[in-house]
């Protein structure tokens, strides 16, 4: 598939992103970026052990979606990428309603200063950023 020189550099932006956010969640057991989804799943079921295997599953599934993600640079289209993304788009989406409105919200400290407000607004548009990005390297949505 031929792609414009922005969205290949797009693709390798995301797929660097997906490897580095799981091999960080690894590291650090909570998920790299993920985090918010894995704090709101352990407070659900209330167990360390299913949260620290998710936390592994959705790393690991974070490097191979970033591996393929570059992988795919120089072979064909890989139909399995284009599923895994597309959970990371559900994923990510899941991310942002839970840290940057549920979570911020409750919290009640957004609107106390401007400082606080530029803060939420830079934090909530990086994440708008990695959810176009996934969203655009998706070949479903092209």
């Amino acid at each position: 598939m031929k792609r414009s020189i922005g969205l290949t550099i797009l693709q390798i932006a995301v797929a660097l992103y997906l490897l580095v956010s799981g091999i960080t969640g690894i590291m650090r057991s909570n998920a790299g970026d993920l985090s918010a989804v894995v704090n709101f799943l352990n407070d659900f079921v209330k167990s360390q052990t299913a949260t620290t295997i998710f936390v592994v599953v959705l790393s690991i599934c974070e490097i191979i979606a970033g591996a393929f993600l570059l992988a795919e640079l120089f072979t064909t289209d890989l139909r399995l990428t284009d599923i895994i993304i597309f959970a990371f788009v559900i994923l990510w989406v899941a991310n942002i309603v839970l840290v940057d409105f549920l979570g911020t919200f409750t919290e009640g400290s957004v609107f106390k200063s401007a400082k606080n407000v530029l803060a939420y607004l830079s934090t909530l548009s990086s994440h708008l950023m990695v959810l176009g990005g996934l969203i655009c390297v998706n070949k479903k949505f092209n």
